[in-house]
């Protein structure tokens, strides 16, 4: 057995959600998903003593198909259902510049996704990456629909969705029924895919010439993953895990041993360790809720690229 094998071999994503084959139009890409449902607002009542009170500026969102609450919402709110809230993707998918792979809900229905896949070849280093987009809709009032890039590794799948000043990884994308702004929408998408890939890659080549000691290497992993007085034991154990591991697989993970020690080859060996550590809850739900957070952004993976900056 091989001596990192408290991280997952499988990809980010594998495990949850609906597969999409060979959709034929949009519609099919929604059915494939499993989003092909509709929800509305209805009033909110309190009983009081038997008596149904009205609640005054909220409302509750239902499910129609299954009567299921989502959540509760102001008597502002604009229902949006999956297929408006994903209808721009439809130019996506007619321009054949992407590929829709995946997609679903989680935290029982309160969102919805869909994933798809830039048909564009990239390299990084002269590693071969591909960029995925996810799109994020909310059924609860939490937000809008959100677009997020997810650079991957096809070495080892793990995402370098970094925080970069040059290029933004997330952006709303506003909901409107002008087939023009849909238009509009859909290639600002491919083109905000494109700048971040760029961007990317002239970062990933000065972060390779920031040449990094076994020190200092040290020193970060103990900054990314602080202990203090006040901690249990049994927290400061799985704090000094955490080092250890993270600085296993940067010494030792196969796809990184072609980078020199440097910030770049710290970044990716902290995405991995992200991305694939085994935690204790393995389930279908787990894997989920960690990959959307992947999706958003790991705080740690940010904070150890902005420390390799300040090198």
């Amino acid at each position: 057995m091989s001596d990192l094998d408290f991280l997952k071999k499988e990809k980010l994503r594998t495990g949850f959600g609906n597969e999409i084959k060979d959709p034929k139009n949009y519609d099919d890409i929604l059915k494939q998903a499993g989003l092909n449902w509709t929800v509305n607002v209805h009033p909110t009542y309190a009983d009081y003593n038997g008596q149904m009170i009205r609640v005054p500026n909220s409302n509750v969102v239902i499910r129609d198909q299954d009567s299921k609450p989502l959540g509760v919402v102001s008597d502002k709110y604009k229902v949006v259902n999956n297929r408006t809230a994903f209808e721009f993707t439809e130019n996506l998918f007619a321009s054949k510049e992407v590929e829709f792979i995946r997609g679903g809900s989680y935290k029982g229905g309160k969102a919805t996704w869909l994933e798809a896949k830039v048909t564009t070849d990239y390299e990084i280093l002269g590693d071969k990456t591909e960029c995925y987009i996810v799109f994020r809709n909310s059924h609860d009032g939490t937000g809008s629909v959100i677009a997020m890039i997810i650079p991957t590794r096809i070495a080892c799948s793990n995402a370098l969705n970094i925080a970069l000043k040059e290029a933004p990884r997330n952006w709303r994308c506003v909901h409107s029924g002008d087939p023009l702004q849909k238009i509009a929408v859909a290639k600002n998408v491919l083109l905000g895919g494109t700048a971040y890939m760029k961007a990317l890659n002239e970062e990933a080549e000065k972060l390779s010439k920031i040449k990094l000691s076994d020190k200092k290497i040290i020193e970060f992993t103990n900054r990314l993953f602080p202990i203090e007085d006040s901690m249990t034991d049994r927290i400061k154990e799985t704090r000094n895990l955490y080092r250890d591991q993270l600085i296993q697989v940067y010494k030792e993970k196969d796809d990184l041993q072609s980078f020199d020690r440097s910030g770049y080859r710290f970044i990716s060996a902290v995405a991995d360790y992200v991305d694939h550590a085994e935690g204790k809850r393995n389930t279908a739900t787990a894997d989920e809720n960690r990959f959307m957070k992947v999706s958003y952004g790991s705080p740690i993976l940010d904070q150890a690229y902005a420390m390799v900056l300040a090198a």
